[in-house]
């Protein structure tokens, strides 16, 4: 009887430890590259820059990035609240958890 209960926890304990470390390293991934196009963007403008190719307006530049990242936290924001993760159950929820913080912290 017991095992009855059991063998569909431990499923979904070890299937989303599996899919928290792979969504975990989808997203170091994800923000590994798109921080590498970045600071490739930024850096051609500063060499455009010093070669006088371009002129960069520094305040509207500010401006810009400071909207896209008020942007992209407000999407955050609507994300956490539509995606509730406890409705999913104790047991897969923070085994997801678990999965996607060791796939962060791992080198």
């Amino acid at each position: 009887m017991i095992i009855e209960t059991l063998i569909p926890t431990a499923a979904s304990i070890g299937g989303g430890f599996f899919t928290g470390l792979l969504l975990g390293y989808f997203v170091k991934k994800v923000i590994k590259i798109l921080m590498f196009i970045s600071g490739g963007i930024i850096g051609l403008l500063l060499y455009l820059q010093q070669q006088q190719i371009i002129s960069l307006n520094v305040e509207r530049l500010e401006g810009s990035s400071i909207f896209i990242l008020s942007t992209l936290s407000s999407s955050f924001d609507k994300v956490t609240q539509i995606g509730d993760m406890s409705s999913l159950g104790i047991p897969i929820a923070a085994s997801i958890a678990a999965g996607f913080t060791v796939a962060l912290a791992k080198s």
